[in-house]
């Protein structure tokens, strides 16, 4: 069936069809009519055409033995909202991040990149190197203030565990009626176990002295990273040691040392300071003091939920582009995973987080949900990261590779075939048979190769016939006598359609009387 274009409304798109003809005759010069290209995407490629970069959530980049790579982010890293004092040992010289304590290192210190959480931890050689630690006015210790709940946390990776190491040390002086009592909070290693003692920080009537101690049962690791939480619940008194988020050892600030009496509240003394690693060897890693009873300590290095990283927006190059296969190049730890999606079409305006739809694939099943592959200029490719059982160790994501090949222009009619009339050509052409097919371009023109042509009824050239199977048309309302030169191309159903080579050329002239 033939579709007759008329009127200056379509002007505007037989000229771009036009253009786009020449330019992909140009093109085709320079650049092979088919085969496979491959984009290669790593954390350091950057998009031009992405409105936005790389985007990570929950997900780092990492230096790798082949360039950077992408893991899941260690644990939380940083003050939460109820910190007094949190010290990540991320930077080159240890700081309290929530401001609220000062921190002087004495000694020769090095920060190291062996870290738990965050990216660094904290070098201590004893006896040359330590931290000391004062409050500041909004601290919690402030003197002689009651406090409420409390818990303090700390990771540590000992060099050797020897008894008599003092991990941390609390000293100040405490009022208590016309007296001062010496007041001080200890860790200190016995036995290859953690051993913690408080002296007068939890006030009895009358001023009375106090002494409470909590021994670990489990053995400390020379050389593994181990978890302490020492916390205190303001309503019932308790007192409790965790190690590994196992409870180690209870006690009761109360009157009876057990689960009833009155609390003792906890109070700091004046004039107080904390060293920190005064004779102690190994690492340190966040160091934190909360205003609050935590019931669940982050001790997984990755979290179960995972993390996602999503990559910038990426041109193909030419519209209709077949995307053959997405290939991955990732380690998988133990049971650890990486679910994939990917998006595409031929325009990426208004693309956002969810819009258009991401598409889950497996990378060794054939992309597609229609048993095709998906075609489009633009692709971005989002992974879903998750650790192993353990929570230890993440998936890497070093590369992917985006096979794809460019949508190829038609190829031109097999023959063709013209005959003159009054004022008239009749022009046919044997059917293409390629399967995106969406019309033909008819051109004419009044010398060879030069095909913009006016006066057809039909409208300048070229004239569009749309349909795969049109096979004809007439053009009406030339000049009698006129050598005309015609060409036919065919178009697919890119956007913007790709417009095919032309056929051979054939000339003929309209008369009144037929030949």
């Amino acid at each position: 069936m033939n579709s007759r274009i008329r009127g200056p409304r379509n002007i505007a798109f037989i000229r771009a069809i036009a253009t786009a003809a020449t330019l992909s005759a140009m093109l085709a010069a320079t650049m092979p009519a088919s085969g496979e290209d491959v984009l290669v995407v790593d954390p350091a490629s950057r998009s031009p055409s992405s409105p936005q970069q790389w985007k990570f959530d929950g997900t780092v980049v990492v230096p790798g033995a082949g360039g950077q790579e992408i893991v899941l982010e260690p644990g939380p890293s940083g003050a939460g909202s109820d910190s007094d004092l949190f010290v990540s040992f991320d930077g080159e010289s240890p700081v309290d991040d929530t401001g609220h304590w000062t921190v002087e290192t004495v000694g020769p210190y090095v920060r190291s990149d062996d870290s738990r959480f965050g990216t660094g931890a904290g070098t201590f050689r004893a006896p040359a190197t330590r931290l000391v630690l004062k409050p500041g006015p909004e601290a919690l210790f402030a003197p002689d203030m009651p406090l409420g709940d409390l818990t303090l946390e700390l990771w540590l990776k000992p060099a050797r565990a020897d008894s008599g190491e003092i991990v941390f040390l609390w000293k100040a002086k405490r009022r208590a009626g016309s007296a001062w009592l010496s007041q001080q909070i200890s860790c200190i290693i016995l036995r290859n176990r953690m051993n913690f003692g408080f002296l007068n920080f939890f006030a009895a009537p009358a001023g009375k002295p106090t002494t409470f101690n909590l021994q670990g049962i489990s053995v400390l690791v020379p050389g593994a990273w181990s978890h302490h939480l020492l916390r205190f619940d303001s309503a019932t008194g308790l007192v409790e040691y965790l190690m590994n988020g196992k409870t180690e050892a209870i006690a009761w600030a109360t009157s009876t040392g057990k689960q009833s009496g009155d609390v003792y509240d906890p109070i700091s003394g004046g004039s107080g300071w904390l060293e920190m690693a005064q004779n102690y060897s190994g690492l340190i890693d966040e160091f934190s003091l909360r205003g609050t009873f935590v019931t669940d300590p982050v001790l997984r290095r990755y979290p179960s939920t995972g993390g996602t990283a999503t990559s910038p927006i990426f041109d193909l190059g030419s519209t209709n582009s077949t995307i053959l296969s997405i290939q991955p190049q990732v380690r998988l730890p133990g049971e650890s995973a990486v679910h994939w999606s990917y998006r595409t079409g031929d325009s990426s305006v208004g693309w956002h987080d969810e819009a258009p739809g991401w598409i889950p694939f497996a990378p060794t099943a054939p992309l597609g949900t229609t048993g095709s592959p998906p075609k489009g200029r633009y692709v971005q490719v989002r992974m879903a990261l998750y650790p192993d059982a353990r929570g230890e160790g993440s998936p890497v994501v070093s590369s992917v590779r985006i096979v794809h090949e460019p949508d190829a222009s038609p190829t031109p009619p097999g023959s063709i075939s013209a005959a003159a009339g009054d004022g008239r050509l009749t022009i046919r052409w044997s059917r293409v048979s390629e399967s995106d097919i969406k019309g033909y371009m008819v051109y004419y023109g009044r010398s060879s190769g030069d095909y913009f042509g006016t006066g057809a009824q039909e409208g300048p050239s070229p004239v569009r016939v749309i349909g795969q199977d049109s096979t004809g048309i007439t053009l009406h309302g030339l000049r009698n006598g006129e050598l005309y030169f015609i060409a036919v191309a065919a178009y697919d159903d890119a956007n913007p359609p790709h417009i095919g080579e032309f056929s051979r050329e054939l000339t003929a002239r309209p008369s009144r009387v037929s030949p």
